[in-house]
């Protein structure tokens, strides 16, 4: 135990996270400079809030004991002697998750963490957390940068990368938003909560959470539940729950800064960031904004990613003949449309006979030029609550959160086939022919297509929590969620324009171009023949809004019963209203004269639950023996309906046994849902004709039926769990936790059909989407045909007779993914004379996760395939911390798989490492000072032949390179 000489009424700055209390003790004896005296093993099984600031040595161990049951008594300035109020008995902490004691910012007593609703109870499954100090002290500058790189998180998709890189296919991530992907699963299916409360939905559906607009400034910590808990939260916590919980209250000031770079590229980011606060009696007021700038990753600054010819990598050469200078197109003898002729490269101005084009030669177009790997983004954040206690028992707090994040990102130019006539001055055909197609790219002319917008997100609640007698609590709260996403592309080509400008069409007075006055469009030149006003004319783009908002009432009471042999019965039971609200506008100017204003599409609807839990004690304190030293039952269970599809009941069921101190093994078994979105139950169903080839080649008239599909009922999941955790008291500081998961996810809400639409009539597997009609022979085939036509307006030219099958190319319920593995999480913090040391290994390994497209299709295990998660991710660390210094070097590692040829992706690892110094006392009592070196080494991810040509795999590895970065922080 350490031992010193000082005054205990001095003054000392205290840095101690939450954690082990064995641990906390020694840090505090070492920064209060103190003697402690205590039974070893009183320590044990117990956790320690944070201490931070500047206390006197009995102000300090007051603070940090608050809620342990310790009581303190000193002997002497120097010497303070620490028993325990009660008999040590098993608790919660040595679950997989400690119940955490309350923070420096929180000074309640028991706490509800994240996976029940019952007050001091153990999680009823298993649940991580991640507090701010482990964020910081693992180098990552924001929530959602630590979020993502948990192992049990796929990147696949809602992530900027995957999205520019295209390993992302779904195209709703509208803003490049950040989400979290618990086990792949899909964005939608992870329910993130901030304080408690579901936020507003991101994309292009506002299915999923943007985290990025979370400030880490006010960040408390993180609750993971891994594990299927509709049952308590409702729809969408299908893989699991994300809490994210900030700061309740915060007495003084605290600023922040962090700049970093890239050592090879032009990413850069800076961050800024002030919190302030105070307490009184009875109340608290906490503020605090944060201010991010990122400078994004180029395309060009990688080897592996700025041309679209990998040929010297190993890939292939997917430069397109769209390009400039440009093709002639022709048709081959099989039918294919490809490039038979170059257009020679010549100055602007020249002009072209037929014996200057090449033949059977073509211009290849390096389509990543000028596009990024990750964007360009600007964000300020600003988090406030305010808490007073309006009554005894009685406490009212208000908080609001408010985000404004900016961002622009460049992907190739814009491409397309030119349709080109002798009306146009400049044509010249090769073969003498009046008409041409010609293949041409915008990118020298008018850039590379950029995509830029913002994100706002808005959070306003207001809570009452009471004291209501006998143990029991009063829970409620009112919340409104807000999220405006604006996304605009432009530096594209205005197809009608276009034509207008080579001649194909007629000069129309709509259009402010006139080809005789402006001049005509030359596509025979290097990227140069074109001037400012033709170019000018001929720009269009997309804009795209979505608004999604969501107002919640809830009322939740809890406390105890009466008193089992194992000790006392709680139950926890509420109820909540909830109304979603889903608006979307669109407008484009690229196939008409004038601007399309869309017409606005608005979605509400209304649920209404119920919800339950208990919790009871079947061996506790009391009645504990051989082998059972605690065995309890949790079980919950939630009814929800929703005014648009009906209603669900989803029941959960955990039973956790303890046979002797420090081991503690739990089983779960639950079922979840997630409900349709209002864009997919509410989408206005639109009737289409279209051409589809048969298994002979022959191409047939067919309805196409789009749009959403009022009929969705919920996605499903079933989900188990097996865990076992280790804490012995014989071998303090060691820890470890092994989970065992299986979750069936199916009646998956898809769209197979339209993904798959080429082959509608030929794949056996898209048969249930596929309805064959005879309109001309069977009276019921031709009314629904005629129903259907009656929707479109018409068919476009072709007799209602020729209609042979109508294809449904609406969401629908299809498809399951079968998902299994093991999480494992082990840690070991010990000391050495003045040397304190921790290692941990966190990883993740799936042992299946087969998909099924169609409820007819063949399971796939997609486990190991490109833009797919793989079976093995990992991080291991190693700490070392004395005095004021502190060190953390970290280890990740994506195990080996393959593209989807079948041909290898090496397995990838990375360093990186923190060094920190903050003085515990004396004038730089409060600073922090800190270095930052993400991938240390420098290690390119491993290559990948994408069809993007970004050379690697943006779901499962990160293309940023060295990064490093300063910190610096001060507590005044």
């Amino acid at each position: 135990m350490p031992a010193v000489v000082q005054a205990a009424e001095a003054q000392y700055g205290f840095d101690i996270a939450a954690g082990p209390l064995s641990t906390a003790l020694v840090r505090y004896a070492e920064q209060a400079q103190v003697q402690l005296l205590y039974a070893p093993q009183l320590a044990d099984g117990r956790r320690s809030r944070a201490l931070r600031g500047r206390f006197s040595a009995r102000e300090g161990l007051e603070r940090l004991l608050a809620g342990t049951g310790i009581t303190i008594q000193q002997v002497s300035p120097q010497v303070f002697v620490l028993t325990a109020a009660k008999p040590l008995r098993p608790t919660p902490s040595m679950s997989s998750v400690a119940v955490p004691a309350p923070s420096e910012e929180n000074e309640g007593g028991e706490i509800v963490v994240t996976g029940t609703h019952i007050h001091g109870a153990a999680p009823a499954s298993p649940t991580q957390i991640v507090t701010r100090a482990q964020i910081e002290r693992n180098g990552y500058s924001s929530v959602a940068q630590a979020l993502q790189a948990l192992p049990g998180n796929f990147n696949g998709m809602a992530n900027e990368q995957s999205a520019l890189s295209f390993a992302d296919r779904s195209g709703n991530n509208l803003t490049l938003a950040s989400g979290v992907n618990l086990r792949g699963l899909g964005p939608n299916a992870t329910l993130v909560l901030v304080n408690g409360r579901r936020i507003a939905g991101s994309g292009l559906v506002g299915d999923f959470a943007d985290i990025s607009s979370i400030p880490l400034s006010a960040l408390e910590r993180v609750e993971v539940v891994t594990d299927g808990a509709s049952a308590l939260y409702g729809s969408d916590a299908v893989a699991g729950v994300v809490n994210i919980l900030l700061k309740h209250d915060f007495d003084g000031f605290e600023t922040r800064a962090r700049g970093g770079m890239v050592t090879q590229g032009h990413a850069r980011e800076w961050q800024l960031s002030q919190t302030a606060g105070a307490r009184w009696g009875g109340g608290s007021l906490l503020i605090a904004y944060e201010f991010q700038k990122r400078v994004g990753l180029r395309s060009a600054d990688r080897k592996y990613a700025r041309s679209a010819d990998l040929r010297a990598f190993g890939g292939t050469d997917h430069r397109y003949p769209y390009s400039v200078p440009g093709n002639v197109f022709g048709f081959d003898e099989s039918g294919a449309l490809g490039p038979v002729y170059a257009i020679p490269s010549r100055p602007a101005g020249t002009v072209l006979n037929a014996n200057d084009f090449l033949a059977g030669q073509a211009n290849l177009e390096n389509f990543r030029i000028g596009s990024d790997l990750t964007p360009d983004q600007r964000r300020h954040s600003v988090y406030a609550r305010a808490m007073q206690t309006i009554a005894d028992g009685i406490e009212l707090s208000i908080e609001g959160r408010f985000a404004d994040r900016r961002y622009d990102s460049r992907t190739s130019g814009y491409a397309t086939i030119l349709f080109i006539t002798d009306a146009n001055p400049w044509f010249v055909s090769p073969t003498g022919a009046s008409s041409d197609l010609i293949g041409y790219a915008f990118t020298r002319e008018l850039g590379a297509t950029r995509t830029a917008g913002s994100a706002k997100t808005l959070g306003l609640t207001g809570s009452l929590d009471a004291q209501l007698g006998s143990g029991w609590r009063l829970s409620s709260y009112a919340g409104f969620a807000r999220q405006r996403d604006m996304s605009r592309t432009d530096r594209i080509a205005n197809e009608y324009v276009l034509a207008e400008a080579l001649g194909a069409i007629p000069d129309d007075p709509l259009t402010a171009y006139a080809p005789a006055r402006d001049g005509y469009f030359n596509p025979y030149g290097n990227g140069s023949a074109n001037s400012a006003a033709v170019l000018g004319a001929i720009a269009g783009y997309t804009d795209a809004r979505t608004r999604s908002r969501v107002l919640t009432v809830d009322a939740l009471a809890d406390g105890p019963l009466f008193t089992l042999p194992g000790g006392m019965l709680k139950l926890a039971i509420g109820a909540d209203y909830r109304r979603e609200n889903f608006f979307s506008r669109s407008s484009d100017f690229i196939f008409t004269p004038q601007p399309n204003i869309g017409a606005p599409s608005r979605y509400t609807r209304d649920i209404w639950a119920g919800f339950a839990e208990v919790n009871v004690p079947l061996v506790g304190a009391e009645n504990a023996r051989a082998g059972i030293e605690q065995l309890e039952l949790t079980g919950a269970a939630r009814i929800e309906r929703y005014d648009d599809f009906g209603h669900t009941t989803n029941p959960k069921f955990s039973l956790r046994w303890v046979p002797l101190d420090g081991l503690a093994l739990r089983g779960t078994w639950g079922t979840s849902f997630r409900a349709p979105n209002l864009r997919e139950l509410g989408q206005r169903e639109t009737i289409s004709p279209s051409l589809l080839p048969d298994a002979v080649g022959n191409s047939l008239v067919v309805l196409q039926r789009s749009g959403g599909n009022s009929t969705l009922k919920p996605e499903r999941a079933r989900s188990w769990t097996l865990d076992f955790d280790l804490k012995p008291a014989v071998f303090t500081g060691l820890r470890a936790s092994v989970t065992g998961f299986r979750t069936i996810f199916d009646r998956r809400i898809d769209l197979p059909a339209l993904r798959n639409f080429s082959r509608a009539l030929v794949d056996p597997n898209l048969s249930a989407f596929v309805r064959r009609v005879a309109p001309g022979t069977n009276a019921a085939d031709r009314a629904l045909v005629e129903a259907l036509l009656a929707q479109a307006g018409g068919i476009g030219g072709y007799p209602l007779e020729s209609v042979t099958a109508i294809v449904d190319t609406r969401y629908v319920n299809t498809g399951s993914v079968d998902v299994s593995g093991l999480d494992v999480d082990v840690g070991y913090a010990f000391q050495h004379g003045r040397d304190q040391f921790d290692i941990g290994i966190n990883a993740t390994y799936l042992g299946r996760w087969r998909e099924r497209l169609t409820p007819t299709a063949a399971a796939i295990d997609q486990r190991n395939r490109a833009e797919k998660p793989v079976d093995l991710r990992g991080r291991a660390t190693l700490g070392w911390s004395r005095g004021a210094f502190d060190l953390l070097v970290g280890l990740n590692y994506v195990d080996r798989y393959r593209d989807l040829l079948g041909g290898r992706i090496k397995a990838w690892s990375t360093l990186d490492t923190r060094i920190g110094y903050a003085p515990k006392a004396g004038t730089l009592a409060g600073l922090t000072l800190a270095v930052v070196a993400q991938n240390l080494l420098d290690r390119s991810p491993p290559f990948y032949d994408s069809s993007s040509a970004a050379g690697y795999d943006g779901a499962n590895a990160d293309a940023t390179g060295r990064f490093v970065a300063f910190e610096v922080s001060k507590r005044w």
